[in-house]
């Protein structure tokens, strides 16, 4: 129905501008290789199932942040050549939308037609939000880089860094041009050009591992604490980060005169001081804590405290980017990288024995860690010394609850309403076919030696047909007397039944809780698909235990917008991994990156604005014309069928709106669009309810 704009409309105007006042953030978790069985073993670990924590209703159940992540969905992961993503193109999905279904090992960037692809960081800092990258691998790794950065391969990781670092291409050029430089002069057949979307770029917040691809080769670092002195390890010595780069160019010392405030260890991470960091300031921070990838969780704890743990970078990452954004707000990418790689070494999935000619994988069903970290897997030998009470599952569990203590850290946002906050937490893909198999059964109740059980023991029938011998135990009466419980009446069973019975800790004074268990104790087994033994690639130890798997991942949202943009990934069926973008892209209120619509050009004799939206009942369409013209007004859903022929007349010049309700269409995303004699224009609108 067509109508003259009222004062209401006005108001209703008046208040959407309001409302998008306030600072917007959007934070994307991505648990590198994170599949579902991960989550599984972790939420086991802290105790879900036993007693209080066993139904949705008790209160102790939702115990990862995670699980309170009110909406939930499940991604397809392949990318634009292969089944099986790797984490460029799986990363890319969520960084550049439709446009991201790239090749393997490829980095923002489309090898098919030799261009970058623009990412949500970049339009996000170009639309003048605050932007950052944490993760527990290389910053330069594929994760991270295809939020910021492009590059036809992952591995060339030097020309990542030199990337980050620069906002336009004299600060490129300079990198190669420095009188340190051992490849100079620039090159750009070589060297190619600071890519176009990075652009006018800067990225506030860098922190992670990756120290080599910064320094030059041969050049060390030291490791210093907020107040300048070198920090010792265990054994006494100094600290230091071990640089790589081959043209030997010092990009710490460049991106300081850019700008960037330096840290390399935890407490010059958390002592910074934050008042550097305003909107109006050029202080930007870069935190690199490892030359390459920083240690697992459980290797943190045991020998590397003066790291930072991922929710510790979080943590920080969230505070500097809230002073930088101002009232505009922040995008940030957090990873957990190093989930991946415990996975393709199989964390106690795998050990190695004796063999002719060399030694050989084979299935390790209980065993303890191997001394020398999660990857020790790739070197060891038979002879190797083992961890006294750390188990592979220890390695998963503890690298898991460090993501999850990461989101939880996002999630104190959306607490706050003076801003507007939108969380995702997914995997670019799963990775080593990860399956929990059962618990430690110390006792061999099933008396197989594996050591290993699935489910409590069947209820018993004590003491009928008792003799001076002892109790009997029967199955054969019906009648429930003198009936016991498996797992629970017998004294050397947990009295809540067959789960794991992990104690927790607190580690360096922070409340999260981690899980420990002693070596007798009911832990969690874990397996792999992708083994040696079953992916081909044979048995001999040092080969590649596993690899990435096609299977779909899980993906968790939430939003204080009272579900609006977080609810889209519920009621559209299987989502494929790149729906995820448009969602925060609208969030932001950035142009394009949404993949699921070709806007022909823009009529100028009629422009079209469209509110509220997200929308839950009656929408209103306001058209400007300043001629006049006929239109066409209809809407569609994202198969391109007509849903609604809202109006197909003639108008004249001035203001016109027509209103149309949603309440009876599905949940999801549609488009209006206005054709007119010299274009149309297309505007997504989504409808909640």
């Amino acid at each position: 129905m067509k109508k003259i704009l009222t004062a209401a409309l006005l108001a209703s105007i008046s208040c959407q501008v309001y409302a998008q006042s306030r600072p917007k953030n959007v934070i994307m978790y991505i648990g590198d290789g994170f599949g579902i069985s991960a989550k599984t073993a972790a939420r086991m670990s802290m105790g879900q199932g036993t007693d209080g924590k066993r139904f949705t209703s008790d209160a102790g159940f939702h115990i990862l942040s995670l699980d309170k992540l009110r909406y939930n969905g499940t991604l397809t992961t392949h990318s634009a050549n292969s089944w099986i993503t790797d984490s460029g193109p799986g990363a890319a999905a969520y960084a550049c939308g439709k446009d991201g279904k790239l090749d393997n090992e490829s980095i923002s960037f489309n090898v098919a037609t030799g261009t970058p692809v623009e990412t949500i960081l970049e339009q996000a800092k170009k639309a003048g939000y605050a932007v950052g990258i944490v993760t527990t691998t290389r910053v330069t790794h594929a994760t991270p880089a295809a939020f910021a950065s492009h590059i036809w391969f992952r591995d060339l990781e030097d020309y990542i860094a030199a990337q980050y670092i620069s906002s336009n291409e004299t600060q490129y050029e300079d990198i190669y041009n420095a009188s340190s430089s051992l490849i100079k002069p620039y090159n750009p057949a070589r060297d190619w050009v600071l890519p176009a979307p990075k652009v006018g770029v800067e990225v506030d917040v860098i922190l992670g591992g990756g120290a080599r691809h910064f320094l030059p080769k041969g050049y060390n670092d030291t490791v210093k604490a907020s107040n300048g002195i070198p920090i010792l390890d265990p054994s006494g010595n100094v600290i230091k980060l071990a640089g790589k780069r081959i043209d030997s160019v010092n990009l710490i010392d460049m991106a300081k005169s850019r700008g960037y405030v330096y840290v390399n260890s935890r407490d010059a991470l958390l002592k910074l001081d934050t008042t550097l960091f305003t909107p109006g300031s050029t202080k930007k921070l870069i935190g690199l804590f490892n030359s390459s990838h920083v240690n697992y969780e459980q290797d943190r704890q045991l020998n590397a405290d003066w790291e930072p743990s991922l929710f510790e970078m979080t943590e920080m990452a969230i505070k500097v980017l809230r002073a930088k954004g101002g009232t505009k707000g922040f995008f940030l990418m957090v990873e957990g990288g190093r989930i991946d790689h415990l996975e393709h070494a199989n964390s106690g999935g795998i050990t190695v024995i004796a063999g002719t000619p060399s030694n050989q994988y084979t299935v390790d069903a209980d065993k303890r860690s191997y001394v020398g970290g999660g990857e020790a897997i790739y070197g060891v030998t038979p002879t190797t010394a083992r961890q006294p009470d750390i188990y592979g599952s220890d390695y998963l569990i503890k690298e898991v609850l460090a993501f999850d203590y990461s989101v939880a850290q996002g999630r104190k946002l959306l607490d706050d309403t003076k801003s507007r906050t939108l969380i995702f937490s997914s995997s670019d893909h799963e990775c080593g076919g990860t399956a929990i198999v059962g618990l430690h059964d110390q006792n061999d109740l099933q008396a197989n030696g594996t050591m290993i059980r699935t489910y409590a023991s069947g209820p018993k029938q004590n003491g009928i047909g008792a003799s001076s011998s002892g109790p009997a135990t029967t199955t054969t009466f019906a009648t429930p007397s003198l009936v016991t419980r498996g797992d629970i009446d017998f004294a050397t069973k947990s009295p809540n039944g067959w789960f794991p019975n992990y104690t927790t800790y607190t580690f360096q004074g922070r409340p999260e809780q981690w899980p420990k268990v002693d070596t007798a104790g009911r832990r969690i087994v874990v397996s792999y698909a992708s083994n040696p033994i079953t992916n081909g690639n044979g048995t001999k130890a040092g080969g590649t235990p596993g690899n990435h798997t096609p299977m779909d991942v899980w993906v968790g949202a939430d939003d204080n917008s009272g579900g609006d943009f977080a609810s889209q990934i519920t009621g559209n069926g299987q989502l494929d991994n790149t729906f995820l973008t448009h969602i925060m892209s609208d969030f932001l209120d950035l142009s394009g990156l949404t993949g699921y619509i070709t806007t022909a050009p823009v009529g100028p004799d009629a422009t079209m604005e469209l509110f509220p939206n997200p929308a839950t009942a009656t929408v209103n369409i306001q058209l400007k014309a300043i001629e006049n013209t006929t239109v066409q007004i209809m809407v569609t859903n994202v198969a391109g069928q007509l849903v609604n022929n809202i109006a197909n007349e003639a108008i004249t010049t001035g203001t016109h709106s027509w209103t149309f309700n949603t309440a009876t269409m599905p949940a999801g995303i549609y488009f209006v669009s206005v054709l007119s004699k010299t274009g149309t224009t297309t505007k997504k609108l989504v409808v909640t309810h």
